[in-house]
């Protein structure tokens, strides 16, 4: 399981987000003239077991303005609350919503948090 992959994939079903997107990636046409709104996650860290994994990201808000930042972060962060909507999601902890702005000046907020997801560990043979 790719957890970033997972988170990616679970942001970009929602509603609420649209029609902001999340990528794995800055967008190629991301630049300081215009930042345009968009989602990154990265993982940061978190522990592995073999039937839970908790991975801890970092969910970046884009914007335009920093008070669109932070309301799409703050979005994005009721969202992540939800995460036991997804078959394996156990558990979230919002770890803080951060005033992130980019060194070269563009917007953007900075969710951290960790999940805690059951995984389907089966032993093989060797």
């Amino acid at each position: 399981m790719n957890a970033e992959k997972l988170m990616v994939d679970w942001l970009n079903t929602s509603p609420v987000l649209r029609p902001v997107s999340a990528t794995l990636n800055l967008p190629a046409t991301a630049s300081s003239t215009s930042p345009g709104r968009y989602l990154t996650v990265e993982r940061t860290g978190g522990s592995e077991t073999p039937f839970v994994s908790r991975p801890l990201f970092a969910v970046q808000a884009w914007a335009e303005s920093r008070w669109e930042a932070s309301e799409l972060a703050n979005r994005t962060a009721e969202r992540i609350r939800h995460v036991t909507d997804l078959d394996d999601g156990a558990d979230v902890d919002i770890l803080s919503i951060t005033d992130f702005p980019d060194p070269d000046g563009r917007p953007r907020y900075q969710v951290t948090c960790q999940l805690t997801i059951k995984t389907n560990y089966t032993e093989s043979e060797p």
